[in-house]
């Protein structure tokens, strides 16, 4: 299989399309820098598959596409096609030619076509494998390679070894199963961590589940007790509000009444009120109209003035005008005179310009055919010199080659005497493998042991980890819960604090007052009795069952103050209010088992405290209160919780909190316990891990050890066959040096005979080109004196024409001008005039404005005196209407108390039925409908009902869908259970992958590095005639990962590192290892960019010998800017130029010798074409262009 033929059209620079046809052998691709050489190397990069857009030196894969030209648009599609002859058979197709397409449109579709017919990328990389080909194989080899073979970076020399053994694919592997193990480890603690949550969730919601279940069994009981009380409260209220409706309704009819007559009487006053703002109004409006008058005749007073002075100005103005008309008509026509002179001149100054350009005509085109004679005779000596030099270069390398070859002839000498010590140094290296074997045996099976051990160790270190973790979730689930109930607590504690806060619950007449404080005095308002009490508990509900309303009294400073609270309560009617002045009561002494005693009340308010509780106690079984009069109150019903027992719960529920913070801080406590013996644990198991982990280490590198010596053993057989081989091929090279010598000695005497003859040509053009320079400069010097005069009279020219220019432009100026004047004096006579004219108006406007003011300061008099009259009419219907109103205010009070009270029973009743409606969420009739009332006594149902809230309470907050959420949980857990179980499974399948990859890649790599080393020795011979090189692994223990050494000793140098070279013996080192690499995994072709650029004439020689001999069995491409490297190895030639810019073109040319054959045997000769001789070394060829 071969490469037959390239195309390539749209390809970056190849615009139009292009066919490169190819021979067996070597062609070579030639061409100036930035013409398209190295577009050749990328096209064939890219047909192949690569996907990377920095190897096709661009930043997107688009770019490869041909951008247009200054004479050319761009192009929408790249294609590139390489055709192979298949005649054996080594591609796995029937067909005898083979040809692979890769087409990329700007719109970002790529496709693939194998013999025209569309593919996958896959198909061909399928089609290929084997044979070399592909984008990451070595089929091209660049420039670039040697400098990362030089590099002091190990990744990019690795990085061409690993392409060499197909070890990136292993890598990619690696790389994603482990970013697969990664994730199944993450996924696997996260499992954990949920599985452990959920069975947190799970332990407590079968707690909530006991808890749901007694709360509805108490929830039921207590609805029957509060429903009972509840009826019994609604009828006792039925009768009082029966009689406060039939008042209400006496009290409606006889409040409009009072409220008509007020009504009359306000409007009496608003008709007087009305008179006395017309009677403002009419004084307003006429002192409205005199303050008008009068600015009007101010304003017509100052356009007289204004108008008068408009009338001094203009006449002063046409005077100035008439002077400066009779200065510009005078101007004018002194710049018609200077303008026909300036005329004048100007014709006279042209004829002499085009005298003088005549002139410099003539001496320029002397000038330019001197300058001819002269690049002629140039050109001439240039040829000559050009020639001479090439013959002396040709001596120079013949003389360098003879050198070379006496030095390398001694070198096989060496060579061989060195041979024959290697041979025995080889045989002693094979008994000292032998003992090493046995030794690598007995190391291995004591390695085999101790990974048993590890193993065992590893298993104890696990099991003790678990239970660390089980201990572990049992302490976060307490902690869990103590969080919860904080949680709850604090929630309880903030909403009682902003209820509080807010004052939720204070009668609506109370919030009214302390609303407005403000309005009262400082210090006059202090706040609600109920601010200033607190107790536990126990003794707040008795308190506030006891105080009822009163607890929303409000406590103010004293009598007055109460008094100001109760003038602003008539008018604002906010609700009913109790005040309780501090004056008003004396202080009265408790008993001790009074409810005074059972509270804590704070200053100014607690003498009220001692005066309302101090004589009040609980009666026997606390179904009622007695007072110091014997009176006995016996409250009804539950009432709702109060400010002074939301205090006392406040305070227990803080009491709760900071228990529980208290065991939580222990929880926290051993939990950090719990945690570093887990820690332990875990670090345990990694301790044991890693030791099982390094004994299978000693294991591999046992296996691996006794592997070496295996391969040293079979090396040391190999070394040996070789070194008897070498002797024999050293022989033979000795005899060919020795005839190429005598064939460089003769070659030299032939090109030193020629060396006279031009020199003599030299020195006669050179001769010619003098008198050809003495002839430029005297036209040189004619040219630039007629230049001279030329520019000297243009510039005269020039300055006439500005000068009539100039004159020009003032005569037009001054007839403008005086043009204006005219205008303006006429427009002077005209304003003259309309000013008089104003003058006579204004004056007569100023007299009738003064005469209207009169009349109308008269008229404003006698309107004031109307106002008072109205004043006088509106007093008086001031005090018939707050005597009306003060009736009708005592009336719609007692109406309001009437409605206050029932609005309180009806309030009452209502809060019953919402409370009822909000806490069962139901209506009430729903409620009442078909309920049978408990056979229990009030005290008996309202004590029931209190230990029934106290249990409620004592469960706390219940989760309603605790059942159903207890059953789902528990299916999740297993669910879970199960997913974990399957990530194990995963995580060690995983880990065995990764083994199973390391081995192989590791295998693949040690095999294809013995083969790159072998090549490299034998091309390194082939390049220096001799030395010693070598490929070293700077840990054989991990040749994946390790640094690969390069040493090169070159004959006659004893230097091991390559960095001591000089450039070109670097060179050639990197072109031994990357042949090797090439021969590793040979290709039908091998593509070289520019890697001989480095190399001076001497190692040109060695590369192009190589080049000969591996030519005959790799099809090679070269790009190459050496003439040596063309002339010398050449099959075939192709020229890459741009004589369209921006655009790649193609010109081939064929090598032949002197006697006419062709060496390509490609395309015949044509007659007359113009050919150029170079000698070679083995015939004189002759390179001809054929367009």
């Amino acid at each position: 299989m071969r490469l037959t033929k390239l195309t390539l059209h749209g390809f970056k620079s190849f615009a139009d399309h292009t066919e490169m046809l190819f021979e067996p052998g070597a062609t070579m691709i030639v061409g100036p820098n930035g013409c398209g050489k190295s577009n050749v190397s990328d096209a064939v990069r890219w047909v192949l598959g690569e996907q990377r857009a920095r190897m096709m030196r661009g930043a997107k894969m688009e770019e490869v596409i041909f951008q247009g030209s200054s004479a050319r648009r761009a192009v929408n599609v790249a294609e590139v096609s390489l055709h192979f002859d298949n005649t054996d058979g080594i591609l796995p197709v029937a067909f005898k030619e083979v040809v692979i397409t890769r087409r990329l449109s700007r719109s970002g579709e790529s496709d693939y076509f194998l013999n025209r017919t569309a593919c996958r990328l896959r198909d061909i990389h399928d089609l290929v494998r084997g044979t070399g080909l592909g984008a990451d194989s070595g089929v091209v080899i660049e420039a670039k390679m040697i400098d990362a073979l030089l590099s002091d970076r190990p990744d990019d020399r690795r990085e061409l070894f690993e392409e060499a053994a197909g070890v990136g694919l292993y890598r990619d592997r690696r790389r994603s199963t482990e970013r697969r193990l990664e994730e199944t480890t993450v996924d696997l603690s996260r499992l954990d961590d949920l599985i452990e949550e959920v069975q947190s969730q799970v332990r407590s919601l079968a707690r909530q589940r006991k808890k749901a279940e007694r709360s509805v069994e108490l929830t039921s009981r207590r609805f029957a007790v509060d429903v009972t009380l509840a009826a019994r409260e609604l009828e006792s209220w039925a009768d009082e509000l029966t009689q406060l409706q039939s008042r209400l309704e006496q009290l409606r009819e006889a409040v409009p009444a009072a409220a008509e007559q007020a009504e009359t009487a306000a409007r009496d006053r608003e008709a007087a009120q009305r008179a006395r703002a017309a009677a403002e109004g009419m004084r307003a409006e006429l002192a409205r109209m005199a303050q008008a008058q009068r600015e009007q005749a101010n304003q017509v007073e100052r356009e007289l003035r204004v108008a008068e002075e408009r009338q001094r100005n203009a006449m002063s103005r046409r005077e100035r005008a008439d002077a400066e008309l009779q200065d510009g008509e005078a101007l004018g026509q002194r710049v018609i005179a200077e303008r026909e002179d300036a005329e004048t001149e100007r014709l006279r100054l042209q004829t002499e310009l085009a005298a003088a350009v005549e002139l410099l005509t003539e001496r320029a085109a002397a000038e330019e055919e001197a300058r001819r004679t002269v690049s002629m005779a140039r050109q001439q000596v240039e040829a000559a010199e050009r020639t001479l030099r090439d013959a002396r270069d040709q001596v120079r390398r013949l003389e360098l080659d003879r050198e070379g070859t006496e030095r390398e002839l001694a070198e096989v000498l060496a060579r061989e005497t060195v041979l024959e010590s290697e041979v025995a140094t080889l045989a002693d290296a094979l008994a000292s493998v032998a003992r090493d074997s046995e030794a690598a045996d007995e190391a291995l099976e004591i390695s085999r042991v101790d990974v048993s051990r590890a193993q065992t160790a590893l298993e104890g270190a696990r099991a003790a980890a678990q239970t660390a973790r089980a201990a572990e979730a049992d302490v976060r689930t307490r902690l869990g819960d103590a969080d919860r109930q904080r949680t709850s607590l604090q929630g309880r504690i903030h909403g009682l604090e902003a209820l509080d806060r807010d004052r939720v619950g204070l009668a609506p007449g109370a919030a009214s007052v302390l609303r407005e404080k403000e309005r009262f005095g400082s210090g006059a308002v202090l706040g609600p009795l109920s601010d200033f009490l607190s107790a536990d508990s126990d003794a707040a509900i008795l308190v506030e069952r006891y105080l009822g309303a009163t607890v929303h009294a409000v406590v103010v400073r004293d009598r007055d103050a109460a008094s100001a609270v109760a003038a602003w309560h008539a008018f604002a009617k906010p609700g009913p209010v109790l005040l309780l002045p501090l004056d008003a009561v004396s202080d009265v002494a408790s008993e001790d088992d009074a409810l005074a005693s059972r509270v804590r009340a704070s200053e100014p308010a607690h003498r009220w405290v001692r005066a309302l509780l101090g004589q009040v106690t609980q009666l026997d079984g606390g179904s009622g209160f007695v007072d110091a009069r014997g009176a006995i109150y016996l409250p009804g019903g539950e009432s709702a919780q109060g400010p002074i027992q939301r205090r006392a719960e406040l305070a227990m529920l803080r009491d709760d909190l900071e228990r529980l913070d208290a065991d939580r801080a222990r929880i926290t406590l051993e939990a950090q316990t719990v945690s570093a013996t887990l820690h332990t644990a875990e670090a345990a198991v990694m301790s044991a891990a890693d030791a099982a982990t390094q004994a299978q280490g000693e294991v591999r590198r046992a296996e691996e050890a006794r592997a070496e010596i295996e391969r040293r053993s079979a090396r040391a057989h190999r070394e040996r066959n070789d070194a008897q081989q070498l002797t024999e091929k050293l022989g033979e090279r000795r005899a060919s040096l020795q005839a190429r010598a005598a064939d460089d000695d003769a070659k030299a005497e032939e090109w030193r005979a020629g060396l006279a003859g031009h020199e003599t040509l030299i020195i006669s053009a050179r001769q010619r080109l003098a008198g050809a320079d003495e002839m430029l400069e005297e036209t040189r010097e004619g040219r630039t004196v007629a230049q001279v005069a030329q520019a000297q009279s243009h510039a005269r020219v020039q300055v006439a024409q500005d000068r009539a220019s100039r004159l020009l432009q003032e005569q037009a100026t001054a007839t403008a001008r005086l043009e204006t004047l005219r205008a303006e004096l006429m427009q002077l006579a005209n304003a003259d005039s309309a000013l008089a004219e104003q003058i006579a108006t204004l004056t007569v406007q100023l007299e009738e404005r003064q005469l209207a003011l009169s009349e109308l300061d008269t008229r404003l008099i006698e309107a004031e005196e109307g106002l008072r009259a109205a004043d006088l009419a509106l007093q008086t219907g001031d005090d018939a209407l707050d005597l009306v109103r003060r009736q009708a205010l005592l009336m719609a009070e007692e109406l309001h108390q009437t409605e206050l009270r029932h609005t309180q029973l009806e309030a009452r009743r209502q809060n019953i039925r919402e409370r009822l409606e909000t806490e069962w969420r139901k209506p009430i009739a729903e409620l009442l409908e078909g309920f049978e009332p408990l056979d229990l006594d009030a005290d008996a149902l309202r004590f029931e009902n209190e230990q029934l809230k106290q249990q409620l309470e004592q469960l706390g907050p219940v989760n309603p869908l605790a059942v159903e959420e207890h059953e789902e949980e528990v299916k999740r857990l297993d669910f879970l259970a199960a997913q974990r179980n399957d990530l194990a499974e995963a995580k060690l399948s995983l880990l065995q992958a990764i083994k199973e990859i390391d081995a192989t890649a590791r295998e693949l790599f040690l095999a294809t590095f013995a083969k790159v080393r072998e090549n490299f020795k034998q091309i390194f011979q082939t390049l220096f005639g001799g030395g010693e090189c070598d490929l070293r692994l700077e840990n054989p223990d991990q040749p994946l990962d390790c640094d690969i050494e390069i040493h090169a000793s070159p004959r006659g140098k004893k230097t091991q590192r390559i960095h001591l070279l000089s450039s070109g013996e670097r060179a050639l080192v990197a072109l031994s290892l990357l042949f090797g690499i090439f021969l590793t995994r040979p290709s039908p072709f091998c593509l070289l960019d520019e890697v001989d650029a480095p190399l001076d004439d001497q190692n040109v020689g060695r590369y192009v010998k190589m080049l000969n001999e591996f030519k005959e069995r790799t099809q090679f491409i070269v790009i190459t800017h050496n003439p040596r490297t063309t002339t010398e190895a050449a099959d075939a030639v192709y020229g890459v130029t741009m004589q369209e810019p921006g655009v790649s073109s193609l010109v081939s040319v064929r090598m032949r010798n002197r006697n006419g054959g062709a060496t390509n045997g490609g395309v015949e000769d044509d007659p007359g074409r113009n050919e150029l001789s170079i000698p070679s070394d083995a015939a004189s060829e002759t390179v001809e262009a054929v367009a």
